[in-house]
C-alpha cells in the first residue's frame, strides 16, 4: 500500500513538472525573441522555484518513505530476535522441567523399589518368626499334653492305689 502511494505521488509530481515545463515552453514560444518582460521572467522564476520545491518534496517523501521502511524493517528484525530468544528460553525451561520430571520419576522408582525390598524383607522375617512361634507353640502344646497325660496317668494310678487300699480297708473291717 505504501509503495503504491509512493508511486502515485511520484507520478503526480512528474506529471505536474511536465505540465509546468510544457506551459513554460508555450509561454516562451508566444513571447517575442527580442526580450522577455518582467512579468514573464517573474512567472518563469516562480515556475522554476515550484519545480525545485516539488523535486525537493519528492526527494523528501522518498527519503521519509525509505526511513519508514528501514525503521519498520529494524523493528521487525528486533521483534524476530526477541521472539527467537523467548523461544530458546522457553525451550530450555521445558527441557529442564522434563529432566527434573524424569529425575523425580527415577527417584520415586528407586524409593518405591527400596520400600518394596524392605517390605519383602520384613514379611520374610515376620513369616520366619511366625513359623518359629508356631513350632514353639506346637512343641509347648505337645509338652503340655504329655504332662497332662503323665499327670493323668499318675492320678489314675493314685486313684487305683487308693481304691485298692480302700477296698482292702473295707474288707479288713
Amino acid at each position: 500500500m505504501a509503495a503504491f502511494q509512493l508511486k502515485y505521488c511520484r507520478f503526480r509530481i512528474y506529471f505536474f513538472m511536465l505540465f509546468v515545463l510544457l506551459f513554460w515552453k508555450v509561454i516562451m514560444a508566444l513571447q517575442p525573441e527580442s526580450g522577455e518582460s518582467y512579468q514573464v521572467q517573474t512567472e518563469n522564476r516562480h515556475l522554476k522555484e515550484t519545480i525545485i520545491a516539488l523535486r525537493d518534496e519528492l526527494e523528501k517523501t522518498k527519503i521519509d518513505h525509505e526511513a519508514h521502511i528501514q525503521k519498520s524493517l529494524a523493528a521487525a528484525i528486533d521483534e524476530i530476535l526477541q521472539l527467537k530468544l523467548t523461544i530458546r528460553t522457553l525451550r530450555d525451561e521445558l527441557e529442564k522441567t522434563q529432566i527434573n520430571h524424569q529425575e523425580n520419576i527415577q527417584k520415586s522408582m528407586v524409593s518405591a523399589n527400596d520400600e518394596i525390598t524392605q517390605l519383602k524383607s520384613t514379611i520374610d522375617a515376620l513369616r520366619t518368626k511366625l513359623e518359629h512361634s508356631q513350632i514353639m507353640y506346637e512343641e509347648k502344646v505337645q509338652k503340655l499334653e504329655q504332662m497332662y497325660q503323665d499327670e493323668m496317668k499318675q492320678l489314675q494310678d493314685t486313684v487305683r492305689v487308693l481304691r485298692g487300699q480302700l477296698e482292702s480297708y473295707e474288707k479288713a473291717r
